[in-house]
């Protein structure tokens, strides 16, 4: 079943794919482009991860709300059907809002290993050889 849905998208001679320009609404974060995005199989959840993957903050997916023509993307939306009818030769421009990391689901300043460097210290120092005595 594989083998017919690849040769399906080449028979669209290049159209099954899209070129997202992602805009940040923070408007200091440098358009983000995303080329040749295949519209089957992809939803509004795999445009974030690859936005997060583009970002240098990496935000996680979850911190995202993706804008395309005035309304608010749900994760589970195939871009196929979001994009189906538009003209797939001019890049589709998407709004993105990223939201503060501020939930306390991860409270991240716990590194508890690290914060001992006495303990790792002394492990640091090898010093696995007895003192050396004559071997009998």
């Amino acid at each position: 079943g594989l083998f017919h849905v690849r040769i399906s998208a080449m028979e669209g001679d290049g159209e099954d794919v899209v070129m997202l320009v992602v805009k940040n609404a923070d408007g200091t974060t440098p358009d983000l482009e995303l080329q040749a995005i295949p519209l089957e199989g992809n939803t509004v959840r795999c445009v974030k991860e690859m936005v997060c993957s583009g970002y240098e903050s990496h935000p996680h997916p979850s911190q995202l709300k993706l804008v395309f023509s005035g309304r608010l993307l749900k994760d589970d939306e195939q871009l196929f059907d979001l994009l189906q009818t538009h003209d797939l030769s001019h890049p589709v421009i998407v709004h993105v809002l990223v939201r503060a990391a501020t939930d306390p689901v991860t409270p991240s300043p716990t590194p508890s290993p690290t914060q001992h460097p006495s303990r790792g210290n002394s492990a640091a120092t090898p010093s696995p050889r007895p003192p050396r005595a004559p071997s009998s």
